[in-house]
């Protein structure tokens, strides 16, 4: 396998890691959000803060996993994955890598 080729699989690994991480969030703070506006869970204004702030960074890294350049994407994978768990992480968003390398076409 080539330098080159090796390169663009790592970079679309990390691609599916970043959406991965960023669908997790945005869908878990989602589904908080929704409780609390449905009246099932009581949220202080701080708490709403934080769910929303969550959202919104986990859309930033879902869109960045969908429109980011491939040459950024290690950098910010390294930045999502700075805890031992993410281990856990990286195993779940290996089956997204597998449905992204059918559909990725290197340029």
């Amino acid at each position: 396998m080539s330098r080159r080729l090796r390169q663009l699989d790592q970079a679309l690994f990390w691609r599916s890691y970043l959406l991965t991480v960023g669908f997790l969030m945005f869908s878990g703070a989602s589904i908080v959000g929704y409780a609390a506006w449905a009246g099932s869970l009581e949220l202080e204004w701080l708490g709403i803060c934080a769910t929303s702030a969550v959202i919104l960074v986990g859309a930033l890294l879902f869109g960045f996993g969908i429109f980011g350049r491939s040459s950024k994407m290690e950098g910010w994978a390294d930045v999502a994955s700075t805890h031992e768990a993410a281990i856990i992480l990286v195993v779940i968003s290996y089956p997204v890598y597998l449905i992204l390398k059918l559909f990725y076409r290197p340029r």
